[in-house]
């Protein structure tokens, strides 16, 4: 019989990445089947605890299906607010579900939502951020149609796609963006269609000499925390060397 103690040992198999703490983890707890760590997360996402609803929706991010999509849907219509941030954060693996996005969709139009759930809701359908690799999902896609339809929302869309990868869908979009009216959308779009596309900073936290020249170097595309890069190749074109007498990184671009 799995537990929430089972359910917690496997969130941080989780959190912490790899195959080797999530088998070591399925070990520890007796090798439960996806359908069986469905089910159980399911039957808990009706607990009055917030902090058990969210653990279950951090164990469902990892699943796939649609037993397990309808325990995010539900997520995303909790009255809590720290519940529904998490299902959310828990929707990469289920975009293709239409009532999924709709309710992204609709979650990033809600006038009764606090901004920061809505700016999350439409992120998530942009590409999580930049971090989803490959296109948008064919239900994503005609979401985001329509939300460019929606004055505030018109920025988060460019902005979010500018981040991706440049597939058939998401360049579909851009190209519209790329005729638009107001100057700031067409050029972002334009440039994100022309060989670049926007990065955090923080991607590259793990390298701080690459992480400086991207700073020095590179122009911000929105605040200070996000530059403009060209699309793939980025490691092999900044050349880091270390001046033996300053003792700090100096870069160039080749």
């Amino acid at each position: 019989m799995l537990s929430i103690a089972d359910m917690k040992l496997l969130r941080e198999a989780y959190r912490l990445g790899g195959v080797e703490p999530r088998d070591d983890a399925l070990e520890q707890i007796g090798r439960p089947s996806p359908d069986a760590l469905v089910e159980y997360a399911l039957a808990q996402l009706s607990s009055p605890d917030r902090n058990i609803r969210v653990l279950m929706l951090r164990v469902l991010r990892e699943q796939r299906g649609e037993q397990a999509m309808q325990g995010v849907l539900a997520g995303l219509h909790d009255e809590g607010r720290r519940v529904c941030a998490v299902a959310i954060q828990a929707c990469p693996n289920f975009l293709a579900y239409a009532d999924i996005v709709l309710r992204l969709e609709a979650m990033a139009v809600d006038a009764g939502l606090k901004r920061k759930l809505r700016r999350r809701a439409l992120s998530m359908l942009t590409g999580d951020e930049g971090r989803m690799p490959g296109d948008l999902t064919e239900a994503a896609a005609e979401a985001l149609r329509r939300l460019m339809q929606v004055p505030e929302c018109r920025f988060g869309v460019v902005f979010g796609l500018a981040r991706l990868q440049l597939e058939p869908r998401t360049q579909a979009i851009l190209e519209l963006f790329a005729q638009a009216d107001d100057a700031t959308e067409r050029s972002m779009a334009q440039r994100a269609l022309s060989g670049e596309h926007i990065v955090h900073i923080d991607n590259y936290a793990q390298d701080a000499a690459q992480q400086q020249a991207i700073m020095q170097q590179c122009e911000i595309a929105r605040g200070r925390m996000y530059y403009w890069l060209p699309r793939g190749g980025i490691a092999s074109r900044l050349k880091i060397r270390v001046s033996p007498t300053q003792g700090r990184a100096h870069d160039t671009m080749s």
